[in-house]
């Protein structure tokens, strides 16, 4: 049984990423593969019941092999609940995603597998799905999640206040203005009015103010701040000079919208998606280029090359790291069985590299007798040396030109250094 929590960092983000991509790779021999989400308010009791009327309706699949695994997959994720349900009694505080079926793909072999998921934030949807292979998209949105993005739309008359994590919006604050509306008939005069709405919108926008530089500037990891409201209330508001420097620096986009209420946060949300990936690109492209420039400075404050960033790494040196996402290889340590020498190479695909051994001599004897001892994951490697000294690790795509450049010139693999050090 595989499981996986909450990724908060580098490390346990790429863990999640890599445990999504096994299991999109499972493929069952029929549709055999069981998928099962559990809201955090959801009782355990009653998806264990749900699952053993599964069990009945399963016995009615046609092919024997197929109603076999199911069936079988049922009562494996059936027993770890009542085995979860007896210690916690409740789902994780986000809920669970359950994935269990077999995983042999060959028809004469039964693997029943199962892995679970606590994932980043909560599970909103209730789901049972019996295919050929696992449902996983729930999970890769919410992989997406890196930070919080604060949300503010406003008009004369009332200002809503929200953060977005993911798909999750949250709503914290709501304010209405006390503005008066048009002046009527009689009463004082249009001017004193006039003044009066001024006074009134001025302490209207502090209000909002005070309570944009309070909310934001508590979120630790604040990454944007998106700005939305019909008419120009939001640009004279933004023009005001209310805001703290710091939360004003957050404001990365100013969107129209038809309301101020929920509603209007939903609207900001549904049309944040290029804004917040413009962000991405342009924190990927200037951390690549402040590594590209500090190879052309010369100053020796940048390594590239597995081996020499490992070095780098272990001697604390290095001050950021940066990986390709799309980087894919693994770290073989292989023994001869005729005289004991070792070799440890880093290798694209570790089954090919298995193959090769079979024929491959032993540089130390010359006999053919080298088999693999163990391999393990070069980035999960070069992620546990820079959690142990202290560097800060940064993935990069290949959607921009620099991301591809760090993946094909420098083989997914810079780093910028402290200080520099001998080779």
């Amino acid at each position: 049984m595989m499981v996986m929590r909450m990724p908060v960092d580098s490390k346990t983000r790429y863990q999640f990423r890599r445990m999504l991509e096994d299991l999109a790779g499972k493929r069952g021999r029929g549709t055999e593969l069981i998928s099962v989400y559990i809201t955090p308010d959801f009782e355990l009791t009653k998806v264990i019941q749900q699952l053993r009327d599964e069990q009945g309706t399963a016995s009615n699949i046609k092919s024997k092999t197929t109603r076999k695994n199911v069936i079988s997959a049922l009562e494996r994720i059936v027993q770890f609940l009542r085995t979860y349900a007896d210690a916690h009694r409740r789902p994780p505080s986000n809920g669970m995603a359950i994935f269990c079926g077999n995983v042999a793909g060959r028809e004469d072999i039964a693997d029943i597998q199962l892995y679970w998921v606590e994932p980043p934030e909560p599970i909103t949807i209730r789901m049972y799905r019996c295919d050929q292979e696992f449902v996983l998209e729930p999970l890769r949105e919410m992989l997406q999640v890196r930070e919080t993005v604060g949300v503010l739309v406003l008009d004369r008359r009332e200002a809503t206040l929200a953060t977005l994590r993911g798909k999750h919006v949250e709503i914290v604050r709501r304010l209405t203005s006390g503005v008066p509306g048009k002046h009527g008939k009689g009463g004082q005069s249009a001017r004193r009015f006039e003044r009066s709405i001024e006074i009134a919108a001025h302490e209207y926008a502090k209000r909002i103010a005070e309570a944009t530089n309070e909310i934001f500037s508590q979120i630790p990891d604040l990454r944007a701040i998106l700005v939305g409201g019909p008419g120009p209330t939001k640009d004279e508001f933004l023009k005001s000079e209310l805001l703290h420097n710091e939360v004003k620096k957050k404001i990365a986009g100013v969107l129209d919208t038809g309301y101020t209420d929920e509603q209007g946060v939903k609207e900001v949300v549904n049309k944040s998606g290029e804004v917040l990936a413009d962000l991405d690109i342009l924190k990927e492209k200037s951390l690549v280029q402040r590594f590209m420039e500090e190879l052309v400075a010369g100053k020796g404050l940048i390594t590239y090359g597995e081996l020499e960033i490992r070095h780098s790494l272990e001697l604390g040196a290095v001050e950021l790291l940066l990986i390709s996402e799309d980087l894919r290889r693994s770290r073989a340590l292989a023994r001869c069985q005729a005289c004991g020498h070792e070799l440890r190479e880093t290798v694209d695909d570790i089954k090919t590299y298995q193959k090769q051994l079979a024929g491959r001599a032993c540089p130390s004897c010359g006999e053919i007798r080298l088999v693999l001892v163990e391999s393990k994951d070069v980035v999960q490697e070069l992620l546990e040396l820079a959690e142990r000294f202290g560097a800060r690790v940064e993935f990069i795509s290949t959607e921009t030109e620099e991301g591809k450049q760090l993946r094909v010139a420098f083989k997914g693999l810079a780093a910028i250094l402290r200080f520099r050090h001998a080779a």
